[in-house]
């Protein structure tokens, strides 16, 4: 599989990760943080190029929930926490 695509895959891999964290978090939730990432000229679409952005609205929306919201986002992502591009999403999100 060439690079491009296997970007592609892993980009909605994290976008559908991030969407069903924030959607077990509840959907009023889910709208606010849309939003705010709406106002920093990104979607969840985004995420897997911007996590720092991502990190700061969910830090400062959910506080120690945050934790949480990653665990769910990791067990989504597990099956490609491999890929570097997925290890530096992680990274940026767990530190």
């Amino acid at each position: 599989m060439d690079e491009s695509k296997k970007y592609q895959i892993c980009r909605e891999l994290v976008e559908v990760a991030v969407e069903h964290a924030l959607i077990i978090m509840g959907h009023p939730e889910f709208q606010k943080v849309t939003a705010i990432l709406g106002e920093h000229g990104i979607t969840t679409a985004d995420s897997l190029d911007h996590p720092d952005i991502l990190k700061r609205v969910l830090c400062d929306l959910f506080g120690n929930a945050y934790k949480d919201i990653i665990d769910t986002i990791y067990s989504v992502i597990e099956n490609e926490k491999d890929e570097k591009i997925i290890k530096d999403f992680l990274y940026v999100m767990e530190n």
